[in-house]
Parts: structure tokens; sequence; C-alpha cells
């Protein structure tokens, strides 16, 4: 390129100098495609749901996994047009992914066409019932697929579940019992006690923090042994898949007595919440989702009319 006294640096033509500058093409169109390989080495492949009720949810393909209504399906979906085990992604070894149709009711449709078996390449759509899955292998895609995740399915205040969340794995959690695939579903519904009080006193801000706390150490307690949600104001709910009644009482005294030895302390103040749990069991205590939140619910109130701070079935 040859000197230009258009270009300025401080006001003053610039003379003898010799621009340097990214080129528009050529050249330029190599390295950002080495940057994107680059990019692209850096992450694993990933699906993505992108419509359904499940939209949000994404699972990083490390091994093979099957979808399906099936809560132990390492991608489980709340479509009632899926089937139970619906379909395999399935790792052939050297960075190749298939899908493959389990004898599915609807069948599987890869990219608007009827799929028994496939290799899946990234930007693939796969339809099954009323959702649509993407195969992704792009690091600013599956950070964008990681946010949208965590904006549609975590509650800001606690870092649980959202409630819309929750009750489709509670759902789902109880069809696997009456299908016989878990022997059991325990359900703690939990109320804090004295948040009334910290509002009254110090102002919601410091009633929010109590809250958000206690989301915080629930998470910590029950860790991968069940999900939970905040479904009201200071109120919370947990599940727990394959747990039997008397291990569910012994884990809500668990979560009981972390909640009265956390530290709540904020802008110097601190603050001695309680937490009131209710515990219930499918079978057992109900039939179905519904009547099991019930059950629990009503022995929280138990327990709150007992003098609050303590377990109650």
């Amino acid at each position: 390129m040859a000197d230009d006294p258009r270009h300025k640096t401080g006001g003053r033509a610039r003379r003898g100098a010799r621009l340097k500058t990214m080129p528009f093409s050529g050249e330029g169109d190599g390295l950002r495609e080495a940057l994107q390989l680059e990019l692209g080495k850096t992450v694993a492949p990933s699906l993505a749901v992108v419509l359904g009720p499940d939209v949000g949810k994404r699972v990083v393909l490390r091994q093979s996994v099957e979808t399906g209504r099936d809560p132990s399906c390492e991608l489980p979906l709340h479509d009632d047009n899926v089937s139970w085990r619906h379909a395999r992604i399935e790792d052939r070894g050297c960075d190749e992914w298939a899908i493959i149709d389990l004898g599915s009711t609807n069948g599987t449709i890869l990219n608007g066409e009827p799929c028994a078996g496939a290799i899946l390449k990234p930007g693939d759509r796969i339809f099954i019932g009323k959702t649509v899955i993407e195969m992704q292998k792009d690091a600013l895609r599956d950070a964008q697929a990681a946010e949208i995740e965590r904006l549609l399915s975590t509650d800001d205040l606690s870092g649980l579940w959202v409630r819309r969340r929750f009750d489709a794995q509670l759902e789902s959690s109880v069809a696997a019992v009456q299908a016989g695939t878990v022997p059991a579903l325990s359900l703690i519904v939990m109320d804090m006690d004295g948040v009334k009080a910290i509002n009254d006193t110090h102002g919601h801000a410091m009633g929010a923090f109590a809250i958000g706390e206690t989301g915080r150490v629930m998470d910590r307690v029950i860790g991968a042994r069940g999900f939970a949600t905040r479904f009201g104001g200071d109120e919370f709910a947990a599940a727990f898949p394959a747990v039997l009644k008397t291990d569910a009482v012994a884990i809500a005294e668990e979560l009981r007595a972390a909640v009265a030895a956390h530290t709540y302390e904020h802008r110097g103040v601190r603050l001695r919440p309680g937490l009131s749990c209710g515990v219930a069991t499918i079978p057992g205590d109900a039939p179905d989702a519904r009547a099991l939140f019930q059950a629990a619910d009503e022995a929280m109130y138990r327990a709150k009319r007992a003098g609050k701070n303590r377990v109650s079935i």
C-alpha cells in the first residue's frame, strides 16, 4: 500500500510510514478460518433444545446419550409426543456422532427427512414430537446456549431451579415411579421461619438476602441426590427420586440443621431464620404429582403448627 497523506496521527499527516492493516480478503480469510478452527477445537459438541417444552436445555456430548421421556435418559424431555426411550446419539469415535431412532412411536426427523439412523454434523436439527434439538459445535453458540439454559431454568435469587423446570421434572419422576423404573419419589416442602420479622425489622432487602442464602445452603446439602426450587417468596421444595420416606425425613432434618447452623450475616447484621419441613412419598402418600405436593405441603403446615423449625410427615 502506498504512503497515504490522508492517514493522520495526532492531527498531523504521517509521511514516509507504511500502513500495516489487516487485509479484507485472501490472507485475512485464512486467518479467520484458522481462528474458527481453533475455537472449534476448544469445545465438545453439544445438543441444545431450541424448541419445545424443554427449550434451553442442553447436554455436552462426551459419550453416547439417549433422549426420551424416561427421566433416567441423559437428555430427558417433557414432551408427550416423545417415546419413553426415543433416540440415541451414539459416539462412533474420531469425533463422529450418529442419531439412531430406538423404535419410537412417532419417529425421528433429521433436517426435515424421516431418519432411522444417520451421521450428525454441526447445525443439524433433530425433530422428535414437538421438540427440536440442534447439534452444536461452536464456542460462541455453545456459550450462548449455556446462558440461555441458565436464564430459563435458574432462579436468580436462590440459584435453584425455577418452578416451571421443577414441575416438569417432578411429573417425569412420578411417571417413572408409575412405570416401575424408579421405586419411589420423596418430596420435601419447606417454608422459612422468621422472614416476616426480618423484613419488618431490617427491610425487604435483608429478607431477600436470607432467602437467597437459604437456597444456596439447600443446593449444597442436596447435591446430586435430588432437585429443588423456590416456588414462593420464602417457600422451597425438593424432590428425591429413588429415596424412600425414612431417608427423605433424614434429608429434611439435614436441611433444617444446615439452615440453623449457617451464618446469616449481611452489612453487620446477623440473622437467625429457621426452616419448617413436610415430607411425603409416592407410592404411599399420593397417587400423582399434584397430590404428592399437597401431602408434603400439609405436612409442612403441621410442622408450623407444632412449633416451627422442625420436620413433619
